[in-house]
C-alpha cells in the first residue's frame, strides 16, 4: 500500500496483537504494528503504531502511540503523534493530545484535548 492513499485509511492492516472478547490483561506492551482491545487491559502501553480500542474493549491506561481508533471505553490519557478517531458510542474519561483529533456525535468525553503541532515527535 502507498501512504496517503484513501485506500488505506479505510481499511487499515489488520491487528498484529489482540486482547479478545472475554480476556483481562495486566502490564506493560510494547507493540510493533497494530494493538487491539477488545476485552480488558489495564497497565501502561509504551510504544504502538496503531491502537483500536473495539465496541467491548476497555483500556485503563496512558499511552503513547501513532494513531488511535476508539469505539469503547479508555480510561487514562492518549497521546498520539497523528490521529485519534474517538467513534459513535466511545466513552473516555482522560486527557487526549494528537495532530488531529475527530469525534464523532455520540461519544462521552471528559477530560482535556491538546493539539500538537505537526512533526511534534517528542
Amino acid at each position: 500500500m502507498r501512504f496517503g492513499s484513501k485506500h488505506q485509511s479505510e481499511e487499515p492492516s489488520r491487528p498484529n496483537t489482540m486482547i479478545g472478547v472475554g480476556s483481562s490483561v495486566r502490564g506493560t506492551l510494547m507493540i510493533t504494528g497494530t494493538l487491539r482491545i477488545d476485552g480488558e487491559f489495564e497497565g501502561d502501553v509504551l510504544s504502538c503504531e496503531r491502537l483500536e480500542i473495539g465496541e467491548h474493549g476497555v483500556m485503563r491506561s496512558d499511552g503513547e502511540v501513532r494513531e488511535a481508533m476508539i469505539r469503547g471505553r479508555v480510561i487514562g490519557s492518549i497521546r498520539a503523534l497523528g490521529v485519534i478517531e474517538l467513534k459513535t458510542g466511545a466513552r473516555v474519561d482522560g486527557d487526549v493530545s494528537a495532530v488531529s483529533v475527530g469525534m464523532e456525535s455520540g461519544v462521552h468525553f471528559t477530560g482535556r484535548c491538546t493539539m500538537l503541532e505537526t512533526g511534534s515527535e517528542g
